[in-house]
């Protein structure tokens, strides 16, 4: 009888072993299998972190705007820039430019459209003209800001929010910064155009998202 017990505790005792083996052995598939699977979102993260770049691979750096070579400005130009400064300061219903320079002309008997046209150039001269005989007029220089975040940004759906800008007359460089909407995300990017050859070379010296800057 005791032979039988002492059987029957062996057995169980075997049982209990053979337990815990199998215990021992899920809880270590199972620590395994989360180990893998933390490996696993941890890649995954870091793939995800590099595929959220929105910088280009390669860079473009060196850009060509189109330059616009300033008037010269006569004694006649300075009269009729005085005229006309004069004039729109003592507006106060915020007509335009064009109307206002057209009733100039027609009390100086002179073409409206011509006088407007050479307006235009004496105002752009008087702006820039400190600068050299060169410059990137408005129109232009959204062309070139444009471009270089179409050639350096990257996303399926790119939309400007807002952007400001500032020249150093003395370095002859220009500060770009742009909120730009990415994919449905904001981002800071900000460059430094150095400007060489009368600003037909437009260089970009400095680029930076979110503060974080991008080797060149």
């Amino acid at each position: 009888m005791g032979f039988i017990v002492n059987k029957l505790v062996l057995i169980g005792s075997l049982g209990l072993v053979l337990g815990a083996c199998s215990a021992a052995t899920d809880m270590e598939e199972s620590s395994k299998n989360t180990t893998d699977e933390a490996v696993v979102e941890t890649v995954e993260a870091v793939e995800e972190t590099e595929e959220k770049s929105i910088v280009a691979d390669e860079m473009t750096t060196t850009f060509y705007p189109e330059v616009t070579r300033l008037r010269h400005l006569t004694e006649e130009d300075l009269e009729w820039c005085d005229i006309i400064i004069t004039r729109l300061n003592a507006i106060d219903d915020f007509s335009g430019d064009r109307e206002t320079v057209y009733e100039i002309a027609e009390e100086y008997g002179e073409d409206p459209e011509e006088l407007y046209f050479d307006w235009l150039e004496i105002w752009d001269a008087k702006v820039h003209g400190d600068n050299g005989n060169y410059a990137i007029l408005s129109e232009a220089y959204s062309k070139l800001t444009t471009e270089i975040i179409e050639k350096n940004i990257v996303g399926e759906k790119i939309e400007h929010s807002s952007s400001r800008s500032s020249l150093d007359e003395g370095n002859l460089t220009t500060f770009v910064q742009h909120e730009l909407d990415v994919d449905g995300e904001l981002y800071e990017v900000a460059y430094v155009i150095e400007h060489r050859d009368d600003y037909k070379i437009a260089e970009i010296i400095e680029f930076s998202v979110n503060g974080e800057k991008i080797d060149l």
